[in-house]
């Protein structure tokens, strides 16, 4: 274990063998140590350590270890105020005297982790500093380890909207998970099960969503982890509305929402009626989604700095199908209130085709739709609403007349339906 401290440490202070060895023992002596093949004297080790600023005592670090298996047990089920809580009281004091690399290593992904899911102020550069720092000693990390890391970094890029990498990272993680030898419980198999599913949701993949929520609700249930399959629920849900089933649709999210107004989840209720107002309004039934929509903003506005521009956004264009132009532009006034220009994502986009439509500027809505808005979620892979903005760009094509390019948008909007599947 010493030499394994060593070898961590010559690394971490961007040492080379030859540098640490220098005047204390040969390059080929210290190698073995670092291996773990060679019996060293207590004076090299003493003196290896000495030069290295560490000490070459071992610890017992069952302890510690427990205390950081606790602490990321706390993320997983979305404690998050306890966690940061032990956080400050707890992992940080004791983790200034621990010195094992293996350690150390499971204290920085976990960090990783909660800079992510910080509920407040989440710093995905911090992580993604965490994550690089981590990468360097990947080779010699556990297979549990190994798990942790790639699960991470896959979080991180889903943030980011890079959903291809986030999916080979997972899709490397269940190997791990399935080879039954890296230690990690059933609990976090359910987790990853949940992210696959998420970030084939992402992407579009309805059957693969269904595949992994099932599994991971399979494990949740069992666990009465009612919270976590509650989440899975919702992603049936999206999965079937977004393929036409909207009965199942409404089916997985109403025994979501049984989970979440049972614990008096806000958060999770806002998510749940916003998508249930979506249902509706695919089936044209717009009474009844906008009194959805309102029960998610409702909920939303019950959690403190919760998103709502979604849902404002959502009840702005219910308004608009129905012909309701002053209440249509009320509530896309609301959105624009809120709505930082800066940054340009699928909600600004949303936004700006709803306004163009409330407006009737046909010119700047075309070229929009042609040069930015349809490119941008091709880019993303996210075909439904590729569908959606090439039909109704085919719509405004085919109405001007304009057979040709209207055609080519039909054509457009099928091709990308065909990769919902």
């Amino acid at each position: 274990m010493v030499g394994q401290r060593i070898r961590y440490y010559r690394k971490t202070k961007g040492l080379t063998q030859e540098e640490l060895a220098q005047g204390i023992c040969s390059v080929s002596y210290l190698s073995k140590i670092e291996k773990g093949d060679a019996k060293s004297s207590e004076e090299v080790i003493n003196l290896l350590c000495e030069r290295l600023g560490i000490s070459p005592e071992d610890i017992d670090d069952n302890q510690i270890l427990e205390m950081l298996n606790e602490w990321h047990s706390q993320m997983v089920d979305r404690n998050f105020d306890k966690a940061e809580i032990f956080l400050h009281e707890t992992v940080q004091p004791k983790m200034k005297s621990v010195i094992e690399p293996t350690l150390i290593l499971r204290y920085e992904l976990f960090l990783s982790r909660f800079y992510m899911v910080h509920h407040v102020n989440p710093d995905l550069e911090g992580s993604y500093k965490q994550l690089k720092r981590a990468e360097s000693f990947f080779n010699e990390m556990t297979p549990d380890l190994k798990f942790y890391y790639l699960n991470f970094l896959s979080m991180y890029y889903n943030i980011k909207r890079e959903y291809k990498k986030a999916l080979d990272l997972l899709k490397e993680a269940e190997s791990l998970y399935n080879t039954k030898t890296t230690g990690i419980t059933q609990s976090e198999g359910a987790v990853l099960f949940y992210h696959l599913a998420l970030t084939y949701n992402y992407l579009c993949r309805v059957t693969s969503v269904s595949q992994y929520a099932y599994r991971a609700i399979n494990i949740f249930d069992k666990e009465y982890n009612y919270s976590r399959s509650a989440d899975c629920q919702i992603l049936l849900g999206l999965s079937n509305r977004r393929v036409g089933n909207y009965e199942q649709a409404e089916f997985h999210l109403k025994q979501a929402l049984k989970y979440s107004t049972t614990f008096n989840d806000d958060f999770t209720n806002g998510v749940i009626y916003h998508n249930l107002g979506y249902v509706a309004s695919n089936q044209k039934n717009h009474s009844k989604a906008l009194e959805y929509y309102f029960k998610s903003l409702d909920a939303k506005m019950k959690v403190p700095n919760n998103e709502t521009k979604s849902t404002m956004l959502t009840i702005a264009k219910e308004y608009y199908l129905t012909n309701d132009i002053k209440n249509a532009k009320i509530w896309l006034d609301k959105c624009l209130e809120v709505l930082d220009i800066t940054v340009i994502d699928d909600v600004y986009y949303h936004i700006m085709t709803l306004k163009h439509r409330i407006e009737d500027r046909m010119n700047d809505l075309v070229e929009m739709l042609y040069k930015e808005v349809i490119p941008y979620f091709e880019k993303l892979h996210i075909w439904e609403y590729v569908a959606e903005y090439s039909e109704m760009l085919a719509d405004i094509y085919f109405d001007q007349s304009l057979y040709k390019r209207s055609s080519q948008y039909y054509q457009r909007a099928n091709n990308a339906l065909k990769n919902i599947i």
